[in-house]
């Protein structure tokens, strides 16, 4: 009896382990198909506007997997995930078109980018929670939004990145795809914008996996702005 139902443990460890794979083989699957399909806007785009085509992959990985009927429980559609306001912002009249939808997230790293001086984990960090907020926790000023809501009431100082679990969860995110090739492999039929190719308004320089998300100050010391994450704007 007791070899009978060990032998039943091991078969079901081993038919659990291969379902697993399984289910895993099949997200990678849908997944790449679904990136597949988005390859084309992504590559469009970044041409269009000197950004990076990794980090249109990255952004639109980790914020829908690459589906287009994408709905966060905070209104937030599309394979880009665009709130309405930034949607209008944008002209994006469907955020679950995927050509309108990256094309204008292509526009908006890139404004972020040149907004907070080339610095990568800011401008992620803004896509996230909004520059308005970043901008808070640069500066120490409180920022009332529209409908009365108060973000950093105590003037606190962070040196951009909200204090905020799911923002710098994202930050950190981001940051880790571009030092791994998980993404990449998606995108087999993919290829980066070169360095020097068709005048790019953005090139990338100084990668580095730990962003200065931490930092206590606005103002960034020669080691800080040494680890931060930077993309060099044209």
């Amino acid at each position: 009896m007791f070899w009978k139902a060990l032998l039943l443990v091991l078969l079901l460890l081993v038919v659990t382990s291969t379902a697993a794979s399984q289910i895993q083989s099949d997200n990678d699957v849908s997944i790449r198909d679904r990136a597949r399909r988005i390859e084309p806007f992504i590559t469009e785009s970044s041409r269009r506007y000197g950004v990076d085509p990794r980090l249109l992959r990255i952004l639109c990985f980790i914020e829908s997997r690459y589906r287009l009927d994408a709905v966060s429980p905070k209104g937030a559609r599309g394979p880009m995930q665009f709130m309405p306001d930034t949607a209008k912002r944008f002209g994006v009249r469907n955020p679950h078109d995927p050509q309108q939808a990256i094309d204008a997230a292509a526009r908006y790293l890139r404004d972020l980018l040149r907004k907070f001086g080339g610095r990568l984990d800011l401008a992620l960090a803004a896509y996230n929670a909004g520059e308005g907020t970043v901008e808070s926790f640069q500066t120490g000023r409180p920022l009332v939004l529209a409908s009365g809501k108060i973000i950093n009431r105590r003037g606190q100082i962070t040196g951009g990145i909200p204090p905020y679990r799911e923002t710098q969860d994202y930050v950190r995110s981001a940051i880790a795809f571009l030092t791994s090739d998980y993404v990449e492999r998606l995108e087999v039929t993919s290829r980066p914008v070169e360095k020097n190719s068709a005048s790019p308004l953005l090139s990338s320089r100084n990668f580095r996996s730990n962003s200065s998300s931490r930092t206590k100050r606005s103002s960034l010391s020669a080691s800080e702005r040494e680890s931060a994450l930077f993309i060099e704007v044209r």
